[in-house]
């Protein structure tokens, strides 16, 4: 008996350090019920054995019940001896099915000169301003028609800017990414993805250390870009998307990361979301 009680403890102890498991308070004390659960089921299964070969056992059944009792408690034991590991193990997550369709940016469109009053006009002073952050709806019905805008011989002053009104409170998720999309470019590719839906729309920052893209993705579904050449492999995303419903106050989501073997496909385009990659 001693030696299945000492084959027992340790696969409770082994179960309750399981990899993936989280060491909380409440898991300790379940551990250390079922553990004592099974030890004196095994105590009183032991001694009912004992008094069935005319053993005198340790502690006479004070009740004709005691036999009864001492099968149910056995019973018990060995069926929470058999699901602890089931009970102390982390569930994987089960994988979340990736079917967004996959779009490659289009041939070399014309090389357009980049205005030089974009980025200043990213730096607005929103001290003191108090007012909602814009709809991010938007923000990127903005960006999308500023990409059609700077795909110009000769864009418009008012035109090579975003409205001010969209810039402030600080800070602002629109101009972190328009700034960091345009901050080492003088030139401008508009991108196309054939196939892709028409709200999906881009553009090559190009400057002499290379090139940044930004993505608009105005529709109701994730797509994937692959973007081939136009980023390096070393390159960083930032993407941005839309608040979510129990966010108060609204606030737009931030993701920041290297690009990696998930993006061998192509980068993933959430539905209404605004990405920088470079």
């Amino acid at each position: 008996m001693s030696a299945f009680l000492k084959t027992a403890s340790c696969g409770l102890v082994n179960s309750a350090a399981l990899p993936g498991s989280e060491q909380s308070p409440t898991r300790f004390v379940a551990f250390f019920a079922v553990f004592f659960a099974v030890f004196f089921a095994v105590l009183f299964a032991a001694f009912f054995a004992a008094s069935h070969r005319n053993v005198m056992p340790i502690f006479p059944p004070r009740s004709p019940y005691s036999g009864r009792l001492s099968h149910t408690l056995a019973a018990l034991g060995l069926s929470a001896a058999a699901l602890l590991p089931a009970a102390f193990a982390q569930a994987a997550p089960a994988p979340i099915p990736d079917n967004a369709p996959s779009f490659t940016a289009g041939p070399d469109d014309v090389m357009r000169v980049l205005p030089a009053q974009l980025l200043p006009a990213l730096q607005v002073n929103c001290h003191g301003v108090k007012i909602a952050a814009p709809a991010w709806r938007a923000q990127l019905d903005a960006s999308a028609a500023l990409l059609v805008n700077l795909n110009q011989v000769t864009v418009p002053e008012k035109q090579a800017v975003l409205p001010m009104a969209l810039l402030c409170p600080a800070p602002s998720p629109l101009a972190a990414a328009w700034s960091r999309a345009a901050e080492q470019a003088s030139n401008l590719v508009k991108l196309d993805f054939p196939g892709a839906p028409e709200q999906v729309t881009g553009a090559s920052f190009i400057g002499p250390k290379g090139g940044r893209v930004l993505i608009v993705n105005r529709s109701a579904q994730a797509v994937r870009v692959n973007l081939g050449t136009w980023v390096s492999k070393t390159a960083r995303l930032d993407q941005y998307t839309e608040p979510g419903a129990a966010a108060q106050p609204p606030k737009v989501e931030h993701l920041r990361r290297a690009l990696g073997t998930q993006d061998a496909q192509g980068i993933l385009l959430p539905p209404m979301s605004l990405s920088v990659v470079g």
